[in-house]
C-alpha cells in the first residue's frame, strides 16, 4: 500500500471555500461532470485537452483530489488549486474571453497569487497577450507541467505498418523492444481493480516512490478502474511479471472512432527496454482494435520529449499554450 501520508484528503482549502461563496457557478468537480465537459467541447477542433481524464489530472488539488469547475453563460473551465497557485484549464465557449477575464478578476481580488491558464487555444492566447494582462513566465519555475515541451500525435500506422524509411528510423526503438522480449516476459492485464493496483508490491516503484506522481495520476487511475467495462471510452491496462508484480500502468480515452488520447503511461523502468516494450505492446493493442491516431500530449521533461521523438510523432495542427496572470498591477478589462 502507498504511504498513507499521501492519501489524506482534507476538505477544501479556505481560499476555495471563499471563492465558492463569492463567485457564482464556481464549485467542486464531481464524477457526474464528465459528460457535461465532453459535450462542451463539441464543435471545437479536436485536441488533447478534450478529455475528462485530462481534466481530472490538470484540475487536481494538492492532495490529488478533485478540483473545481466554473460554468458560466458562455464559458466552461476546470480549475485546480495546488502549490499555492490556481490553474484554469482549457477555457471553452464562444465568448470565453469576456468570462475568463471576469473569472480571473474575481479570483485575483480574493487571492493575489499566481493564476496559470493551461491549454489556451491560439485565438484566446492572442486576445489575452494583446491586453498584456498575461505573459509567459520565464523564471524557470515548473509551473506549466506538460507544456514544457509541445504536444505530439502518433499515427499508429507508422509503428505497425511503417514504410522502409520509417522502419529504418524506428530501428533503435524496435531493437530495445525485441531485446526485452527475448530476455523477459510480462503479461498485459486489462481493467484491473484500483484496490488490487494500489496494494500490489510493484505499485510504489511504478510511481517512482513520489507522492507528487501518485497524486498526479490518482484520479485518472481511479476513474478508469471504476469504469471497468461500463465505459468503453477507456482502455486501462496493467503489466505484470511472473510474480504478479506490476511494472507499468496505461490508460487512454476515446475521442471518436479511431482516435484516442494517452493519459497515463508510467513504468517502473525495472529492466532495460521495459518502457519501450510496454509502449509498443499497448499501442499495438489499440491499433488492433482499430485505433489509428493517438494524441500524446506534451512532455514535462526533455528526456521524455526526446523519447517521444523515437516514435516518429507528428505535430498537431492546433497550438495550445500556457499563460500566467500578470502580477504587476495591470488592469484586467
Amino acid at each position: 500500500m502507498f504511504d498513507e501520508r499521501f492519501l489524506s484528503q482534507p476538505g477544501q482549502p479556505e481560499i476555495c471555500t471563499q471563492l465558492s461563496a463569492c463567485i457564482p457557478n464556481f464549485s467542486q468537480l464531481s464524477s457526474a461532470d464528465a459528460n457535461f465537459f465532453r459535450a462542451s467541447f463539441q464543435g471545437e477542433e479536436l485536441c488533447y485537452a478534450h478529455s475528462w481524464l485530462y481534466l481530472l489530472r490538470a484540475a487536481r488539488n494538492d492532495h490529488g483530489g478533485l478540483g473545481y469547475k466554473f460554468v458560466g453563460n458562455d464559458m466552461v473551465a476546470s480549475i485546480g488549486y495546488r502549490d499555492h497557485s490556481f490553474y484554469i484549464v482549457h477555457p471553452a465557449g464562444k465568448r470565453r474571453y469576456d468570462e475568463l477575464i471576469d473569472l480571473c478578476m474575481r479570483i485575483y481580488n480574493v487571492y493575489r497569487g499566481p493564476i496559470i491558464l493551461k491549454k489556451v487555444d491560439q485565438q484566446l492566447y492572442a486576445q489575452l497577450t494583446e491586453k498584456q494582462a498575461f505573459f509567459i513566465d520565464g523564471s524557470g519555475r515548473e509551473f506549466f507541467e506538460e507544456e514544457a515541451f509541445p504536444e505530439h500525435i502518433l499515427q499508429l500506422e507508422r509503428l505497425f505498418a511503417p514504410t522502409a524509411e520509417m522502419k529504418q528510423s524506428l530501428q533503435p526503438f524496435l531493437k530495445k523492444v525485441q531485446r526485452f522480449e527475448r530476455q523477459t516476459k510480462l503479461w498485459a492485464v486489462p481493467n484491473v481493480a484500483w484496490k488490487e493496483i494500489e496494494s500490489n508490491p510493484g505499485f510504489q516503484a511504478v510511481l517512482g516512490y513520489s507522492s507528487d506522481k501518485y497524486k498526479s495520476y490518482m484520479q485518472i487511475l481511479q476513474e478508469a478502474s471504476s469504469a471497468r467495462g461500463a465505459d468503453s471510452r477507456y482502455r486501462f491496462c496493467a503489466y505484470y511479471d511472473e510474480r504478479a508484480t506490476i511494472h507499468g500502468l496505461y490508460v487512454s480515452e476515446l475521442f471518436q472512432e479511431g482516435i484516442m488520447g494517452l493519459y497515463c503511461a508510467v513504468s517502473a523502468r525495472s529492466f532495460p527496454g521495459v518502457t519501450e516494450w510496454m509502449d509498443y505492446d499497448f499501442f499495438q493493442q489499440l491499433f488492433n482494435e482499430g485505433i489509428h491516431t493517438l494524441y500524446l500530449g506534451g512532455s514535462e521533461t526533455e528526456g521524455v520529449h526526446g523519447y517521444v521523438q523515437k516514435l516518429l510523432p507528428v505535430v498537431p495542427s492546433y497550438l495550445m499554450r500556457p499563460l500566467l496572470i500578470h502580477r504587476a498591477g495591470h488592469q484586467l478589462d
